[in-house]
């Protein structure tokens, strides 16, 4: 007995585990955003580009540290040979085994800020590329959104359609009776059955729709192939209407876009770096050191150093510097023109974010009054249909009438909920 019950409750836990995998997680918005962040295939992408440039601002730093080099070397000769550097006389001992070790010092002690300026370019250029990687995120969050409300608009337009489809089908049954009566004409009977059909047939769109928008926001998630996925219904509320002031909202994008942040650590990293090969044209002064010790096979080490200071100073270089010269500042007149195109495209961001979102206000608000109208010219309709003052044409006709309603009504809520997104997005505040 003890036996069996073991095996039932160990039965019994498997299909449970085996339920809670197979069950889909449910996302509300900021899961989404949570599990994106984590997830996404693009994101990441552009995170390991700031990796890249932090190796690349580690190799220019290093041009600013002292190297440190140790060598070592065994050599066997077929003749004897007295090839000891640095040694003479009678400790010059002809040896067909050579033994040399030798440790070496350099560091630039002085290039007038070449190396410096290398690193300061590399640093803004981490920071650009940071800036690019919010952005990124900020348009990704955006993305996310869009679908998310997109998914949300489908689910509602595909509940009041499967209420059509009852209501329909509830109305088929009513005329059906009284037809096998004979108080009303087959025809009606077959209309309501052509208006059912295209119900159905839209129901059916809209399911196919709704996977294609799932799809998307997996994609987007970097959400597994396997593993289920459903989003949480959200209730219709009150719209909060909002009032937002164009000026405000552009001193705010100037400040804080971080695709604009991005250009200007760029243009600052050209000048740095322009600095940098100007800097080359002077001369550089090196510390250099070096410790070495050589014996033949057979005898005690000789050691040797030497240290010192090394002045360099290059005379002609083929027009290699100029070259460097001129298309960093040509670089630097582009990245300009960008900003400055960037700050028109702010602009132009802003002004229609704001007047999306004021259009939506509106479209929300005469929405919301024809689907209430819809549902009152669908109660007449119906009422006059049963005392015989009217046709089966006209109750069809109300009843996608207030289908289509129902439909524009839930476009235009979430709309104003992507618009309202796209007003942060547009300022740079989107999180």
């Amino acid at each position: 007995m003890k036996r069996w019950s073991a095996t039932a409750i160990f039965s019994l836990t498997l299909l449970c585990l085996l339920a809670s995998v197979s069950q889909a997680q449910v996302f509300d918005l900021p899961k989404v955003k949570s599990y994106a962040h984590d997830n996404s295939p693009f994101l990441k992408a552009k995170e390991s580009e700031i990796g890249i440039q932090k190796g690349e601002r580690t190799i220019t730093r290093s041009f600013m540290l002292p190297t440190l080099s140790a060598n070592g070397s065994y050599t066997h000769y077929k003749l004897e040979h007295g090839t000891i550097e640095g040694v003479s006389g009678e400790k010059q001992k002809p040896d067909r085994e050579r033994l040399a070790g030798d440790v070496s010092f350099n560091f630039v002690a002085f290039a007038f800020g070449k190396n410096y300026f290398n690193y300061r370019g590399s640093s803004l250029l981490v920071k650009s590329k940071e800036r690019e990687y919010e952005r990124t995120w900020q348009n990704l969050v955006f993305d996310l959104s869009k679908v998310y409300y997109s998914l949300l608009t489908v689910d509602k337009t595909i509940l009041a359609t499967q209420k059509t489809i009852e209501s329909l089908q509830a109305l088929e049954s009513e005329i059906k009776q009284k037809v096998e009566v004979g108080r009303l004409p087959e025809v009606d009977l077959l209309k309501v059955e052509v208006s059912l059909s295209k119900s159905v047939d839209d129901l059916s769109k809209l399911k196919t729709f709704r996977e294609d928008l799932i799809g998307e926001l997996r994609r987007l998630m970097g959400y597994g192939e396997k593993e289920k996925l459903e989003i949480k219904d959200v209730p219709i509320a009150k719209i909060e209407t909002k009032h937002f002031d164009t000026h405000e909202l552009l001193s705010t994008a100037y400040t804080s876009r971080d695709d604009l942040k991005s250009i200007e650590h760029t243009i600052k990293s050209v000048k740095y770096q322009i600095k940098s090969v100007k800097a080359s044209y002077f001369p550089e002064v090196d510390l250099q050191g070096n410790y070495s010790q050589q014996a033949p096979g057979n005898t005690d080490f000789v050691s040797d150093g030497s240290a010192g200071v090394v002045l360099s100073m290059p005379l002609f270089d083929g027009l290699s510097r100029k070259g460097k010269t001129d298309k960093l500042s040509y670089e630097k007149r582009r990245l300009q023109s960008l900003y400055r195109d960037k700050r028109l495209e702010i602009d132009k961001d802003v002004k229609t974010a704001l007047k999306d979102y004021r259009e939506t206000l509106v479209r929300v608000d005469s929405t919301e009054r024809s689907v209430n109208h819809a549902q009152e010219v669908l109660r007449i309709e119906r009422l006059k249909y049963r005392l015989g003052r009217t046709t089966i044409n006209f109750v069809l006709e109300a009843e996608g009438q207030l289908l289509a309603a129902r439909s524009l009504f839930y476009k235009a809520y979430y709309d104003n909920f992507i618009a309202r997104d796209n007003i942060r997005l547009a300022t740079g505040t989107l999180k």
